[in-house]
């Protein structure tokens, strides 16, 4: 459900809107202090060249366009020279969120703001097509033979084509995102005689019994979990990565939407390279499951057309699909698997059961948590503990109550890496292994929130969300996810 909020209900203010901060030049006294202010200034560390607070001539200096008005530099000031001057308003932000509707419902829309989202706009798709983007047509691999030589552990040749090779299928089998029946013809994309086969239709009686079917199937794929949900549209993006306008069928109505597990001791690497692997191979078998979901779905005589990233936005669709709920990184936090999944889907007109969205206290919990925050390689993940409205970036589609993630550095992070980074992931609370101990702390998180800070810091304690050591990949007894 979209929701707009009523304008006299309880409201959270998102930025303030009551002062500027002001820096008392009386009272400020460089050689007396360490520069606090500018070393917790969250919107420093994320983004370097857009600082918040900056060093000028010797003494601190608040840049009003960037500051998010947090206070964390007030507050940290020995001297006490920063304050809130209430003679000067900033409007930031038009409306306000009531917080219990927030953490009550699956998303909050400001509908005066939201529009659908341009696939253009994505980070990997600027990386090719927008000219302002500091790294434009800058590979995320163009730095990788300088570390190579390095000769870092988990950043060794075999591991970079260890990981390199696990995007085999993903990218090189073209039918996995085929919107007809797949060719026999590996030559070809499409078979012209495949796709005027009449296939007799399967008349489905029991929605609700072909619904947990095709659970079933997606499962026996390779699907760690799966649900369904109608087609909204504002998740469908206006136009592909190429610019042309996306058009699905008027009759295809339900989407099929499906996890995969990643191999998490190997994602625990990250920002090693066995941790590129498992990413990449999670994608190669999410091409497998979603292409094999839909053929069978085609030869049951239904239309289906599969999906990874594109088409859509994949996490509110997951979220609509009641397999999980959005986190402070901008990804699906599920009960099971935590973040610790990639998302695929197959959109249909077979006529199916749609499940609910679910809530299980991550919205208040990732409120006070920021472990995944903290854990950002370029501090690219808000600090703020309310959502806001808008990102930092063309990346981030303004207008849905949430943390947005300035992808920006996250990308730039990701070339000088060489590859990819998953530190948010593992290092997120609720991504861990299987244990039973863990299912009763995500019970107390559910049903009393009151204990989420003692969770945070035992989290913390116990070591959870640290680099594994990337040689224990290469360990003999190691277990991967279909040897288990």
């Amino acid at each position: 459900m979209l929701n707009l909020l009523p304008q006299n209900s309880k409201m959270l203010m998102l930025t303030s809107t009551h002062a500027e901060l002001i820096i008392d030049k009386n009272k400020c006294n460089s050689s007396m202090c360490k520069f606090e202010c500018i070393n917790v200034c969250n919107v420093s560390r994320r983004d370097r060249d857009n600082p918040a607070i900056v060093e000028m001539n010797g003494r601190p200096a608040i840049n009003l366009d960037c500051c998010t008005l947090c206070g964390l530099c007030k507050r940290n000031c020995p001297l006490e020279a920063i304050f809130f001057d209430t003679n000067n308003t900033v409007e930031k932000i038009e409306r306000t969120i009531d917080l219990e509707i927030w953490e009550s419902t699956p998303y909050i829309i400001d509908n005066e703001k939201y529009k659908q989202f341009n696939q253009e706009n994505t980070i990997f798709a600027r990386v090719g097509n927008d000219p302002s983007f500091d790294n434009y047509q800058t590979s995320i691999y163009s730095k990788r033979s300088k570390i190579l030589k390095l000769n870092k552990p988990g950043f060794s040749k075999i591991e970079a084509a260890l990981s390199s090779s696990s995007w085999t299928v993903h990218d090189k089998f073209s039918g996995a995102f085929s919107w007809g029946k797949v060719s026999s013809d590996p030559k070809i994309k499409f078979d012209a005689n495949l796709a005027k086969l009449k296939i007799e239709r399967l008349e489905i009686e029991d929605k609700e019994e072909m619904s947990i079917k095709i659970k079933q199937i997606a499962k026996s794929f390779g699907a760690a979990s799966v649900g369904i949900c109608k087609l909204r549209k504002e998740w469908i993006y206006s136009h592909d990565r190429q610019g042309d306008p996306i058009n699905l069928p008027d009759h295809i109505k339900n989407v099929i939407v499906l996890t995969i597990e990643m191999d998490l001791e190997a994602l625990q690497t990250s920002p090693a390279y066995p941790a590129a692997f498992a990413t990449g191979n999670a994608y190669s078998r999410m091409a497998f499951v979603q292409s094999c979901l839909a053929e069978c779905i085609r030869d049951l005589g239904y239309d289906a057309i599969p999906a990874g990233n594109g088409i859509g936005l994949s996490v509110p669709m997951a979220i609509d699909a009641g397999l999980g709920q959005y986190g402070r990184h901008g990804l699906l936090i599920t009960p099971k698997h935590g973040s610790n999944v990639r998302i695929c889907k197959v959109f249909t007109n077979m006529p199916l059961v749609s499940d609910k969205p679910i809530n299980f206290g991550v919205l208040d919990f990732c409120r006070n948590c920021m472990r995944c925050a903290k854990n950002c390689p370029s501090q690219s993940i808000s600090y703020n503990q309310e959502p806001t409205w808008s990102g930092s970036t063309v990346s981030n589609n303004l207008g849905v109550a949430k943390w947005y993630v300035n992808v920006e550095s996250c990308y730039n992070f990701w070339i000088e890496n060489g590859n990819d980074c998953s530190n948010c992931i593992v290092s997120c609370p609720f991504t861990k292994n299987r244990h039973w101990s863990h299912n009763i702390v995500r019970f107390f998180i559910k049903h009393i929130p009151f204990f989420n800070r003692l969770w945070i810091k035992l989290d913390h304690w116990m070591g959870y969300g640290k680099q594994r050591d990337p040689k224990e990949f290469w360990e003999k007894n190691k277990k991967f996810i279909h040897s288990r």
